[in-house]
């Protein structure tokens, strides 16, 4: 009998244990809390086109009547859709904001509606179409913004900087501009010297990265222009403003001095045989082959080096109302080249079709044009 005592002592607790822990269990992570619809708020812009980002938002008070975690969304609609998580820590009323993904596809009032419990709201949100400015003769954008870049700081990877000499959609993400736009003809050429003050852009948002001038010392990639130095020779403030380092891309040397500079020249000569020429350089893609071998960064990963740079230009005889006088008989020049030193040879042996570039990048490159000259123009092959 004295053996089994603390057999049976040890079964008496171990019940015991089990009985204290049945009988508080432990209180729900779920919140239960209600929305009060008349403290809802809209931040940001909403425009047709743009990408949502941290600036769009809907800000709405809630009465919390249990505390602990929760998730609120809205359904996707017109593009946009809203979601916040977190935790109540305790009861009363709270703050929550929710923030916005996606890119609305058409203009006019979206409604999203908010249900927590019983308590609903509905929302209304007002897209808007994206500014269109008037435009005027020579305007580095006359013929279109081919990525619809906008000068907001959200717009991380697609920013539009509108400068005196040229138009840039950069990517801070890549550290190099998308594409660069630039109207050419006589006055843009004089006699200034090569300026070769190669500079950060101070102008970019603050907080970004910004590519130093010898980012891509030692890399085996050239600084290459976008909108090149020899097209803005008439005064020093011109010149000087092409050695931006937003205006660069890691390019192959070879190709750089030698093909993509020799057509840069043909152009030119265009211009003086009395047109003037609208232009867009751009890049995309990752990797490139310089006289260090094949890379896909340089400056620590900072900077992105294309895989393909490409070119296109409308040329039309000097004249003003320029944007009337394009017609299916206009030449429109495209290029499209590897970014390796072995691409050499003449610049007219990589022509291909703007069509065919669109296709590549996603762009629409002359959108302001009507819908069938574009369809005439850019499918054509440049063969002069």
């Amino acid at each position: 009998m004295r053996i089994q005592l603390p057999v049976l002592v040890i079964v008496v607790l171990i019940l015991i244990g089990c009985k204290k822990e049945s009988v508080n269990p432990p209180a729900s992570s779920t919140a239960v809390y209600s929305i009060n619809c008349s403290a809802t708020t809209i931040q940001g812009n909403y425009i047709v086109g743009t990408p949502l980002g941290i600036s769009n938002a809907i800000t709405l008070q809630v009465n919390v009547t249990q505390a602990g975690n929760y998730t609120l969304s809205t359904a996707t609609v017109n593009g946009m859709k809203f979601s916040a998580g977190g935790t109540f820590s305790a009861t009363g009323t709270a703050t929550i904001s929710l923030s916005a993904i996606g890119t609305p596809t058409t203009s006019g009032i979206t409604s999203f509606t908010l249900t927590a419990g019983s308590s609903s709201c509905t929302v209304n949100i007002n897209v808007s179409l994206p500014a269109n400015p008037i435009l005027t003769d020579n305007d580095h954008m006359l013929f279109g913004n081919p990525s619809k870049a906008a000068a907001i700081t959200d717009s991380i990877n697609n920013y539009l900087m509108r400068k005196t000499y040229y138009a840039v959609s950069y990517s801070e993400g890549r550290g190099t501009p998308n594409w660069v736009s630039w109207h050419l003809f006589t006055d843009d050429i004089g006699a200034t010297p090569r300026q070769n003050d190669f500079r950060p852009d101070n102008t970019l948002p603050a907080g970004w990265y910004q590519v130093q001038s010898d980012a891509y010392s030692g890399s085996g990639f050239d600084r290459g222009h976008n909108c090149p130095s020899a097209d803005r020779t008439s005064s020093v403030d011109a010149n000087s403003s092409t050695f931006l380092m937003t205006n660069m891309i890691p390019q192959a040397p070879l190709m750089n001095q030698q093909t993509w500079a020799i057509m840069e020249d043909s152009l030119r000569r265009l211009v003086s045989l009395g047109n003037e020429i609208y232009i867009i350089m751009g890049s995309y893609g990752a990797g490139g082959t310089g006289t260090n071998g094949f890379a896909t960064t340089v400056n620590g990963g900072h900077v992105t080096v294309p895989a393909t740079v490409w070119k296109v230009a409308l040329v039309i005889p000097n004249g003003n109302n320029d944007s009337s006088r394009v017609d299916a008989t206009s030449r429109l020049i495209a290029v499209s080249i590897s970014n390796a030193n072995n691409s050499t040879g003449s610049w007219k042996n990589y022509r291909t079709s703007v069509d065919a570039i669109e296709a590549a990048t996603g762009y629409n490159l002359f959108d302001r044009l009507t819908v069938a000259l574009q369809a005439v123009l850019e499918a054509r092959v440049d063969n002069l």
